[in-house]
């Protein structure tokens, strides 16, 4: 018997939208920089507790590098700590608006969302 979830898809009933080379070219840090963090959010995403993350969103009230947040957090794996975070800004509750220009380095500012610069 034939899935019945199945329907024949329509051109109309999903729009399409061309992504030109001069839109990749221009978010190419972006896009970089997801690229380095996804491995962290993905491989290790159950690993970091919640209490960590809600410790880093804490920490993150006024703007901090991530060296700061590092060093804050030294104590633990610093491989959870970036996951923790980068897992934050993933969710939208942090945010770090230079990772739009600039690669992401240990100078990159994070904040929590909606928190004044």
């Amino acid at each position: 018997m034939p899935d019945e979830s199945w329907h024949d898809l329509d051109a109309a009933a999903l729009p399409i939208r061309e992504v030109v080379p001069a839109e990749i070219a221009a978010a190419r840090a972006w896009i970089d920089n997801w690229q380095r963090m996804l491995p962290y959010i993905v491989a290790n995403r159950d690993l970091p507790s919640a209490a960590l993350s809600r410790a880093i969103e804490r920490f993150l009230a006024h703007p901090h590098r991530l060296l700061d947040v590092e060093r804050e957090f030294a104590t633990g794996d610093p491989v959870l700590v970036r996951t923790a975070l980068f897992g934050l800004l993933h969710a939208g509750k942090v945010n770090a608006p230079e990772l739009r220009t600039q690669p992401l380095s240990l100078l990159t500012t994070f904040l929590v969302e909606g928190a004044q610069p």
